[in-house]
């Protein structure tokens, strides 16, 4: 999701968030643990866009490689069912690969499939370490907590082992639970939920969830636990309910506040997202900069840019070697502020902290452009395409200085390398629509 955007910068939520959430006890008045929560044509078409000479490659349906990697793209978009039958046509191809048929089940999880995932699992090789992780979940889903622990105990052992530190989460949420004698096992069921979503198993941890809800509805981690996972699999409106009702359970929790806030803004509620990232901040969330990223970021779409401005450069006095934060506050500057000075000042600021960066020289040659100061620009900007020859930007704010001159056929030849390396993205379809302007004149 983060791309580096030399002339348009429209993203709202950008990365993944680290943060600390204290799961309760149900009945407790205290946080018992701290634990980690983690984590974009033919015929007149043409006219239309750039001619593009690397077009993305078409799957091949002989190529269990070519299958597997779009069922990979299928899952990162949140289409298990369609990562589902690629991964199958990839395994008629390869029925022998433990690795596809892991691959399925893990479809299968995300589809919330549990049996169907319990089933193909049990009959792979159980000494194999990935099924092993694979095992353990399934225990956990099915109410095996021993048989679980066991597993991802064994794992968090072995040093080499690729699912190692997955496994210690669950293996911490196993030793948080025996702090308390006689615990309930709904608190075990959070727990265990909570090591999921720090797995990356979100769809898996909603089962676990609902059957904790179910029996005990004021249970306010499970709600916050449940809106966090509904956050990382799209289902914006789902985990806007979820984190209300974690809300009304405890209005002061600046977890809660701070995911709400999240969650507004996926839902394109943008007042909703600053008050309640706003009131996140006032409870003390912590890094306090995450939020004004944030909140940076919905001030712009907003209109209200000297907040977003600022803002951001309240967060590059703390964390001066974030290259992306540079560039939308480079963007602002440029766009919406005009104050070119301010852009080149942070530009130069960027190419000090980060002088081996494309990106750096990039938002140099940009901050150059726009106060007229072509040639030199250009020497960034060509440097820039020297040490990252796929910077779509870089080839893009080349494109707008020759049009500037009037250079017509040098302008569309680098609008169009920026279309081809973008690949759809902002740079991408901003070079095709200079590139069709430029064509109409």
């Amino acid at each position: 999701m983060n791309k580096f955007l030399a002339t348009l910068w429209i993203i709202i939520i950008a990365g993944s968030v680290v943060i600390t959430v204290g799961l309760l006890k149900p009945k407790n008045a205290g946080d018992i643990a701290n634990i980690n929560t983690g984590n974009i044509q033919a015929n007149k078409k043409q006219e239309t866009t750039p001619p593009t000479s690397s077009a993305q490659e078409d799957v091949n349906e002989n190529s269990p490689s070519s299958l597997t990697k779009l069922g990979d793209k299928y899952l990162s978009e949140h289409k298990p069912k369609d990562a589902q039958d690629a991964y199958q046509k990839a395994e008629k191809l390869d029925p022998s690969s433990i690795k596809i048929k892991l691959k399925i089940a893990q479809s299968y999880l995300n589809q919330r499939n549990i049996n169907a995932a319990k089933s193909l699992i049990g009959q792979l090789n159980k000494e194999d370490s990935e099924v092993k992780y694979y095992t353990g979940i399934i225990l956990s889903l099915f109410k095996d907590p021993e048989g679980a622990k066991k597993i991802f105990t064994e794992i968090s052992k072995k040093a080499n082992d690729p699912n190692k530190t997955n496994a210690q989460n669950f293996v911490d949420a196993f030793t948080t639970f025996s702090y308390y004698k006689g615990g309930e096992q709904i608190f075990l069921e959070t727990l265990l939920a909570k090591a999921m979503t720090e797995s990356g198993q979100y769809e898996a941890a909603i089962p676990l969830l609902y059957d904790v809800i179910n029996q005990k509805n004021d249970y306010r981690d499970a709600w916050l636990v449940l809106g966090y996972a509904y956050l990382n699999t799209a289902k914006y409106q789902d985990a806007t309910d979820a984190l209300i009702q974690a809300l009304k359970l405890d209005n002061e929790k600046p977890e809660t506040l701070f995911f709400l806030g999240i969650s507004y803004s996926f839902i394109k509620d943008t007042d909703k997202a600053i008050f309640y990232l706003e009131k996140a901040k006032s409870y003390g969330f912590t890094p306090k900069e995450e939020i004004d990223i944030r909140l940076g970021d919905l001030y712009t779409t907003k209109g209200e840019y000297k907040k977003s401005a600022m803002l951001y450069e309240t967060v590059l006095a703390s964390y001066s070697q974030n290259l992306s934060l540079y560039t939308k506050a480079v963007w602002v500057n440029i766009e919406k502020l005009n104050d070119t000075n301010k852009a080149l000042i942070l530009a130069k600021k960027a190419l000090y902290e980060k002088p081996s960066e494309a990106a750096s020289f990039n938002l140099v040659g940009w901050a150059l452009s726009s106060k007229g100061n072509t040639e030199d620009a250009k020497a960034y900007l060509t440097k820039a395409i020297e040490l990252n020859p796929k910077l779509d930007a870089a080839y893009l704010n080349l494109g707008q200085i020759y049009e500037k001159e009037n250079k017509a056929t040098l302008a569309k030849d680098y609008y169009t390398k920026a279309y081809s390396l973008g690949q759809g993205n902002s740079i991408s379809k901003l070079a095709a629509r200079k590139y069709q302007a430029l064509l109409n004149k």
